[in-house]
């Protein structure tokens, strides 16, 4: 994707995720993109969020991704507590938010982060459903993040059903826990097309409509009249994104194989050299 040098796809992503976000609600997520959204939304466009680093760190610590000191290095950081009982009663009255990062995803929204392949033979076999069925039957907002939008990802028909989105099984369900939107490196998607499907909002700057529809599993609804360009991360964005984030773990989750490999060693590497020797005094073995 040409960008202009002043910004990365990443800061693009995260700057689309984060602009989704709005209302008093608690929002978390597993992902450093996740996680680096909801911190630069409540920094930048909806100051009412609580935003949820991990349940150990509590709310409203800034995030720090890392490869070895847990998920995220908040441990430093005196958070507001919260329990697995608070998350769960949040999720169930709809006061809770998460950007979640499925394997695949359909044309109707439903999302798979359970097996590639037939459930009995799978040729790969993933996470599992965790709180997906949750989410998509008790949350009015369902967010989604897809980092490679290709045909592997962006699909006709998911190979197992982890969460809900439109057609018959959403009659059944009702309008909560329906797909709102999904992020994926070449632009904004809602759910808005004939029959729940998936419809381009925006394109990212620098993607053609041809691009999307050769990495798209199937016929992406194209809204009638000009096809909007999403905004690009301001300068403030940018500087937000990347102080959260300095050893730049979020750039991992957009590699793999060797060259993946390579950034995990070097980000490694300065991470045992900046945090290590430090966090046994100021962490939980500190207290």
């Amino acid at each position: 994707m040409p960008l202009a040098p002043e910004f990365n796809v990443d800061e693009v992503i995260i700057t689309a995720m984060a602009r989704q976000l709005h209302g008093e609600v608690l929002v978390s997520s597993v992902t450093a993109f996740g996680s680096l959204a909801a911190h630069l939304a409540k920094r930048r466009y909806a100051p009412d969020l609580a935003v949820l680093s991990t349940p150990e760190s509590g709310m409203d610590v800034t995030p720090m991704p890392t490869l070895t000191l847990g998920q995220f290095l908040t441990d430093v950081q005196q958070g507001i507590p919260l329990t697995m009982e608070d998350i769960f009663d949040a999720i169930f009255t709809d006061r809770f938010r998460i950007w979640i990062n499925p394997s695949q995803i359909d044309q109707y929204g439903n999302t798979n982060i359970t097996c590639i392949g037939d459930w009995h033979r799978p040729k790969v076999a993933l996470v599992g459903s965790r709180g997906i069925p949750e989410d998509t039957s008790h949350l009015s907002e369902t967010f989604y993040y897809i980092l490679n939008h290709s045909l592997r990802s962006v699909v006709a028909r998911v190979d197992f059903r982890s969460g809900a989105g439109n057609g018959d099984s959403r009659q059944l369900l009702g309008r909560h826990g329906a797909p709102t939107v999904l992020v994926t490196d070449l632009g904004v998607f809602t759910f808005d097309g004939p029959g729940g499907q998936m419809a381009i909002q925006s394109l990212h700057p620098g993607v053609a409509l041809d691009e999307v529809r050769a990495r798209t599993g199937f016929e992406l609804y194209v809204p009638p009249g000009p096809i909007r360009e999403t905004e690009p991360p301001s300068d403030e964005d940018i500087r937000i994104i990347r102080d959260a984030d300095p050893l730049e773990v979020r750039k991992l989750e957009l590699m793999s194989g060797p060259l993946a490999a390579e950034k995990f060693v070097a980000i490694y590497e300065r991470e045992r050299q900046t945090f290590h020797a430090t966090y046994p005094r100021v962490g939980k073995l500190g207290r």
